[in-house]
């Protein structure tokens, strides 16, 4: 738009002074030049300045304060019925953009071209009969961010209305705080719309539980909620589980080590059967015994929609292993379940082991720190050879031998769906080790990945495999300390230390044809199968045993394990029993290296007899 030099100076090159006429704020017409306005004029100016100033909300980096003023007021008279200034016949407002960058001491003034002017002009003629109005010609500068370059705010309304829920959803905290009685916990006002609430180890306890549940009843924002290590007791597993009842949006809960004990496994276990919605829960650490398994087995089978369960260091045993087995296997929809650290081991560790061969929803199974043995591992192994859903397997600490181990491998040498296995903790040889790694590798349907092997020594031979069996396919092993150099040979478990002094005496009592029960005999004249020390001692004397001072003392101090000072013939005749059973497989054997069969046959017919 052009705007004409003329229109502002004069020819003369002097500012045009003009005759203007307002009416007043009481009504009266009143004039003056356009530099020397009226005392009304001026506040009135002075007043539009003052309120111009605004606050803007836009898309860009956040709110922006600019200042919005009036840069020039020009009067305009009224001649005739037609309004017009010495520029210009007619005048009207221009639909301008603000200018960005004016100062305050530059009046820029923004005009219409001649055609808009022309047209302008003509419209005004054509309605000359009509009175117009005096009115005052603003023309505005912006200083400071141009509004009108910026876009216009998406969704403004419905984030101003999320914000207010949120605020009002602090506030109906801080009421439930002042009911209940309890302090307001500044985590939690600052965290109620957050997707994930993880509240550790803030000492809530059960008022501030029950609080915080008020509030929650009708929160749509968070999804998972972690009130882990709080002591909220049964009380608040109750309030919580009653406002999960209510609340349809969170679907992750964990409230372990909380103590929520019986009363409040119960709250959660009404709330589990009748909302499915809950995919993940976490309950471990809360003191829950046998009697209470048989809540978690009714969630474990009744809720279709719960996907990850963690037991955790509770105190199930044999009763509560049992109840539980029966439910996994019933369970279809269960993917993670987590039973380490409790008591399981007998009858309850060998349904849970059983309870595998039927599931067919478990990836990842978690029963580390329990008592499966060697009669665990038996049924274990056997549902390896069905069982081609679970992916993770982690029987770490569970007292598992080499005859367990063996089960365990007769499974996992038939199975193509086993990627991860944890076996470390146990009492596993280094040739133990170099077998179970020697079977991923010959087998063809074994896929495991990674074999967890914490705390198991192995040998360099075991690491030798390794490499080789990496340069094949992708193994990841964690393992304990490595034996340098050869292995020690193996001991017999048949051989005799001629140098323990009980071993010598039984000895001596064998070559003389005599048993313990003969001593015993000849030394307990009260018939109460035992003696004090020192009579043992001077009947073992009397016997000719050919044995120093010190080596009697030695075996007085071993058959008085308790101290009491008496010597107990009962652990004298088992020991005597174990020493001429490692004698009679130590003859058997001498016999098979140096006889013919048959005579080792006969000789053995013999000794049985």
């Amino acid at each position: 738009m052009k705007a004409s030099k003329e229109s502002i100076m004069g020819n003369d090159k002097s500012p045009v002074r003009e005759e203007a006429e307002f009416k007043n704020e009481n009504g009266h017409t009143a004039k003056g030049d356009g530099d020397n306005l009226p005392e009304t004029y001026e506040r009135t100016k002075t007043f539009e300045r003052r309120m111009s100033t605004t606050e803007i909300k836009s898309t860009g980096k956040g709110p922006k304060t600019a200042s919005l003023y009036l840069s020039r007021t020009k009067p305009t008279k009224t001649i005739g019925n037609v309004s017009e200034s010495d520029s210009s016949s007619v005048s009207s407002r221009p639909s301008t953009r603000l200018s960005k960058t004016c100062s305050p001491t530059f009046n820029h003034v923004l005009k219409n071209d001649s055609k808009l002017h022309g047209s302008a002009s003509a419209s005004t003629r054509s309605s000359s009969n009509r009175t117009v109005k005096t009115d005052i010609e603003r023309e505005f500068t912006f200083t400071g961010y141009d509004i009108m370059a910026d876009d216009e705010p998406e969704g403004t309304e419905q984030l101003d209305a999320s914000e207010k829920e949120k605020s009002d959803n602090v506030q109906l905290y801080l009421a439930a705080c002042r009911r209940v009685g309890v302090t307001p916990v500044n985590f939690i006002a600052r965290n109620l719309g957050e997707r994930n609430f993880v509240m550790k180890s803030h000492s809530l306890g059960p008022g501030g539980a029950k609080a915080l549940a008020i509030a929650l009843v009708g929160n749509k924002w968070i999804k998972t909620l972690d009130l882990s290590d709080n002591g909220i007791g049964p009380e608040g597993a109750e309030s919580i589980a009653d406002m999960l009842s209510e609340n349809q949006k969170i679907k992750e809960l964990n409230i372990s080590e909380n103590g929520i004990e019986t009363a409040g496994l119960r709250s959660l276990h009404r709330m589990m059967l009748t909302c499915d919605v809950i995919t993940t829960l976490d309950i471990s650490g809360n003191n829950l015994i046998d009697s209470d398994a048989k809540y978690v087995a009714e969630i474990i089978e009744h809720n279709r929609n719960l996907k990850q369960l963690v037991a955790s260091h509770n105190c199930f045993g044999e009763e509560g292993g049992m109840v539980l087995g029966a439910a996994i296997a019933n369970s279809d929809t269960l993917n993670d379940l987590d039973l380490s650290w409790n008591h399981l081991r007998g009858r309850g560790s060998m349904a849970i082991a059983a309870s595998v061969k039927r599931n067919v929803g478990l990836r990842r199974l978690n029963v580390s720190f329990n008592g499966l043995g060697t009669s665990g591992c038996a049924l274990l192994g056997r549902a390896l050879l069905e069982n081609r859903t679970l992916k993770e397997l982690d029987i770490s600490n569970n007292r598992i031998g080499t005859e367990g181990v063996g089960n365990i491998l007769k499974g996992l040498k038939e199975n193509d769906g086993l990627e991860i296995l944890r076996i470390g903790q146990n009492p596993i040889t280094p040739e133990v080790a170099l077998t179970i790694l020697t079977l991923i590798q010959k087998s063809d349907k074994c896929v495991v990945s990674i074999l967890d092997l914490t705390d198991v020594v192995v040998s360099l031979e075991f690491l030798q495999l390794w490499e080789k069996i990496r340069l094949l396919r992708k193994l990841k092993i964690t393992h304990g300390a490595v034996i340098q150099g050869k292995q020690p040979e193996k001991q017999d478990p048949y051989a005799i230390d001629w140098r323990d002094p009980v071993m010598r005496m039984y000895n001596f009592m064998h070559q003389e044809g005599y048993r313990v029960v003969d001593l015993l005999k000849k030394l307990d004249k009260d018939r109460s199968l035992s003696v004090d020390r020192q009579e043992f001692k001077l009947g073992l004397i009397a016997e000719n045993i050919p044995l120093t001072e010190s080596q009697l003392d030695d075996i007085v101090a071993k058959l008085d394990a308790d101290g009491d000072g008496e010597v107990d013939f009962g652990e004298l005749m088992a020991g005597e029993r174990e020493f001429r059973k490692k004698l009679r497989a130590r003859t058997k054997r001498m016999m098979k290296q140096s006889a013919p069969p048959e005579l080792v046959t006969k000789l053995e017919n013999i000794l049985e007899g």
